[in-house]
């Protein structure tokens, strides 16, 4: 039975230094820049770290705040980070039952409704060093908020990291790119450290959440962009979207085969004939996930640009490229 033994009691858990305030020596937190706009927090107590991007400062809960040993705030984007260790509230069968069901408790308090868990696999089970996680994805109705939620179980221990964001916020390319690196960067193992280059080297896109694209790139894409009638537009801007939230982490090399999947999606609905050359000529420089998500945000950037300096009346569909 998970919960009773050998996971530890509430009493032996109190004996793990409770969220000292913020900033001082003795804190048992330490954000410590990195690269480019990202950090490495860590929490002394337990060996957790966590990579993330947006230059993330370590701040204090806001009024209304569910409680949280550790908070950070993003600069870079309207996102706030919490990290709040706890004792297994209930016996369960198994770690992944735990995790499951301390998800979808914390998850029903905070949406007031109930709200299904799942299970990553143990692909991430082995990137986050952990024995068993569940993650759940709710709307927070106060301040119209949206909130994503990992619990992560190890030693009888469970670690709820979550962040909040406004609800639109879901739709820009800025949260992708976030999700896709915050997801991916916990680990709860002191030996292993976190750190890398979050965003490689691209031919299309600057660092960060919100890269700026490389200029004669972007001059050529708006160019183009300006001729695509409206029909055709939402289409395309439709494929870009999927492909901005699942091109991955930024700093993963992409199969051969992944590069080409994307090429066809984007061309399936290009019937422009100098775009479809842009787009074939541009394809075979994409090495990573970051060279990937550029390029679709480059193409849905200069499609939208050009709607808005015409100032066409017709509305178009409400687009996350925009």
């Amino acid at each position: 039975m998970y919960g009773s033994s050998p996971p530890p009691s509430p009493a032996t858990l109190s004996s793990i230094p409770p969220a000292p305030a913020v900033g001082g020596n003795a804190s048992a937190f330490l954000l410590t820049p990195s690269r480019d706009d990202t950090s490495v927090f860590n929490d002394g107590r337990i060996g957790f770290s966590h990579l993330v991007p947006g230059r993330p400062t370590l701040g204090a809960p806001r009024p209304d705040d569910p409680p949280a040993d550790a908070v950070m705030h993003l600069q870079d984007a309207p996102i706030t980070i919490r990290y709040r260790l706890e004792a297994p509230a209930f016996a369960a069968p198994s770690a992944a039952e735990l995790a499951k069901g301390m998800a979808e408790r914390y998850a029903a308090w905070r949406s007031q409704g109930p709200v299904p868990a799942s299970a990553p696999n143990d692909s991430w089970l082995g990137a986050w060093a952990v024995e068993a996680a569940a993650v759940a994805a709710y709307e927070v109705p106060a301040g119209q908020m949206r909130e994503d939620l990992f619990v992560l179980v190890k030693q009888g221990m469970v670690l709820a990291v979550s962040w909040t964001y406004p609800r639109g916020f879901i739709d820009d390319p800025a949260y992708a790119t976030f999700a896709s690196v915050a997801e991916a960067t916990m680990i709860w193992d002191a030996s292993r450290e976190n750190r890398g280059r979050v965003w490689p080297e691209s031919p299309f896109m600057g660092p960060g959440l919100f890269g700026a694209p490389k200029p004669q790139l972007n001059e050529t894409a708006k160019q183009l962009g300006a001729s695509i009638p409206p029909g055709e537009r939402a289409q395309i801007l439709a494929i870009l979207s999927g492909v901005v939230s699942g091109a991955g982490a930024p700093w993963v090399p992409l199969a051969p085969a992944i590069v080409e999947g994307n090429k066809r999606a984007i061309l399936g609905a290009v019937r422009n004939a100098t775009l479809r050359g842009f787009v074939e000529a541009i394809f075979p420089e994409i090495r990573t996930a970051h060279d990937l998500r550029g390029i679709a945000i480059v193409l849905g950037r200069a499609l939208t640009a050009s709607v808005d300096e015409r100032s066409a009346p017709r509305s178009l569909p409400a687009s996350p490229m925009i």
